[in-house]
């Protein structure tokens, strides 16, 4: 339970409990000299349903744990709910729990963009303390870490087909999806503990809380930073059910809010660009131009399957009696199609034979549902057998922007997600979808389909699945890039992650991130923080 703080002046002031908060708090209280203070905008992350990993299809939409920011209208007119956990440990309490660390090269772009520090066997070095995984340790491999990996399992005959169509296409299997960085495809690893959710809070914070340096406040929310001059000293927040109060910081404000909360709090707090917060009634402390900028997010298709010949996990959980069954199973096994995260397979391979290394991701599970949307939240299951096959191009190059509209928490930001707006991932789209085609068209597992349900045959032209992708397709829930780092003075933090032009302030988490990882945010965001501590423990004062 949240402790009520006995001061309201602290060492380090962190706001936000999601991957990095959590991690951030952990090794600053380590040092028993410092002392730490967590907020979080949620609740507590103490429902059961928080332990089961296919609990996320639960918890992802409920506004109790999630918050979700709504993009400007597409081309048809819909839009689109960006959802981020709300709740002690953030969205690693409510994602899917793939632990894809990404492309080695990708890390080492880092230092070469200018980034002293950053490069891969930094951040391996990082994975491999926070990793327990379930093959033991190795070279690439963390054996005694906080954070469980498992691999999903029991092995299942449709993902076995699949596997084995795959190789047929030379996309061989391998066990570990992080032990290399050629085209292969593998069960999921998941950051589960013996088939429950191993999330950022129950690795790094629970053992944590009993620090009497540690302070964790939940239903807090951090309206704007508090500034003197252009130094941070603290955080002004706004408390759910009314009341604010003012934690201040001697040393450091930590900002892990995330690719969303991050940028806005800045910009509510004067530290953007100057024409954006004048038009939202912000006075400009810090002019920072490419706070909000740079948003990257991958846009995939959704293919759905009708199976035939082979069981998948329909049978399991096409009806309420069934799904209580397999439920109960799990309690007393905690093993099953409950067991893992969201999907059951991944494959890291070439859409476009001539690309230099793999460029697209796909998960799969052989369950299909009658909600078009996967993130929606409802899982209607089919009542024959089916299959879901994301298809996420890994590099997307369009850029969109999140930016606040006026001054406080409740004026709704503008995200403008771009989505599909350079040739080059239009061309990527296309190139991913008729791939993803070719390796469900070839056996073994091209016997097992009897037809493709979504988006269906009749999206074939590249015109057509362009327009698709645009306004039908899949967002991967790993928004990025809005306070990227970079050596350029008008990058918004710099290799140490301080915020440029200002003292006291540090952002920490996914939104410093240039671009995409190679796929999840889950575990290099974990690194980040892991790399993050290091660097303020040793510039600490």
């Amino acid at each position: 339970m949240a402790r009520t703080p006995q001061t309201s002046i602290f060492d380090y002031v962190i706001v936000g409990a999601g991957a990095a908060g959590c991690i951030l708090a952990n090794r600053l209280s380590e040092d028993r000299r410092n002392s730490v203070l967590l907020i979080e905008a949620g609740g507590p992350d103490t429902s059961l349903m928080h332990l089961v990993p296919k609990g996320f299809y639960f918890t992802l939409t409920n506004p109790k744990y999630a918050k979700t920011f709504a993009t400007v209208a597409f081309p048809d007119g819909h839009v689109e709910q960006l959802p981020r956990g709300r709740v002690i440990g953030g969205s690693t309490t409510i994602n899917g729990m793939v632990w894809n660390r990404g492309w080695a090269p990708y890390y080492d772009g880092w230092e070469a963009a200018g980034n002293a520090g950053w490069n891969w066997k930094r951040f391996l070095d990082a994975f491999r303390k926070i990793e327990r995984h379930q093959l033991g340790a190795s070279e690439v491999r963390g054996g005694s870490g906080a954070v469980d990996i498992e691999i999903a399992g029991p092995r299942e005959e449709a993902c076995d087909a699949l596997i084995a169509s795959f190789e047929r296409n030379g996309v061989g299997y391998a066990e570990d999806m992080n032990g290399s960085g050629v085209e292969r495809a593998s069960y999921v690893a998941s950051n589960t503990r013996k088939g429950t959710r191993m999330s950022a809070s129950r690795a790094y914070l629970r053992s944590a809380r009993r620090r009497k340096n540690l302070t964790v406040v939940s239903h807090t929310e951090a309206e704007r930073l508090v500034l003197d001059g252009t130094r941070v000293t603290g955080v002004h927040c706004r408390r759910t059910g009314g009341g604010t109060v003012t934690y201040t910081a001697r040393r450091e404000v930590l900002v892990c809010g995330g690719a969303f909360d991050s940028p806005l709090l800045l910009e509510r707090s004067g530290i953007g660009n100057p024409e954006v917060l004048e038009k939202a009634g912000v006075l400009v402390r810090v002019p920072s131009p490419r706070v909000g900028q740079n948003f990257k997010e991958h846009r995939g298709i959704l293919l759905q399957f009708r199976l035939s010949g082979v069981k998948g996990y329909n049978a399991e959980a096409s009806s309420t009696p069934r799904y209580l069954w397999t439920g109960l199973k799990y309690l007393l096994s905690r093993s099953g199609m409950i067991a893992h995260g969201g999907y059951a397979v991944s494959a890291i391979y070439k859409s476009d034979p001539a690309s230099e290394h793999p460029d697209t991701q796909c998960f799969f599970t052989p369950i299909s549902t009658s909600a078009v949307n996967p993130m929606s939240g409802r899982m209607v299951v089919d009542k024959h057998p089916g299959a879901k096959y994301v298809a996420l191009p890994m590099y997307p190059t369009s850029q969109g922007s999140l930016h606040i509209t006026g001054p406080g928490l409740d004026d709704v930001p503008r995200l403008e997600p771009n989505f599909l707006s350079t040739e080059e991932d239009r061309q990527m789209l296309v190139k991913a979808l008729r791939k993803a085609r070719e390796v469900v068209a070839t056996e073994p597992f091209a016997k097992y389909v009897v037809e493709e349900l979504q988006p269906g045959p009749q999206v074939a032209e590249d015109e057509e699945i362009i327009e698709y992708g645009i306004n039908h397709g899949n967002a991967g829930a790993h928004g990025l890039g809005t306070c990227a780092m970079g050596p350029d003075p008008e990058d918004v933090v710099d290799s140490s992650l301080r915020v440029r032009g200002t003292e006291g302030l540090r952002v920490v988490d996914a939104s410093v991130f240039r671009d995409q990882p190679s796929g999840n945010n889950n575990a290099p965001t974990m690194a980040l923080a892991w790399i993050a501590a290091d660097i303020i423990l040793e510039q600490q004062v």
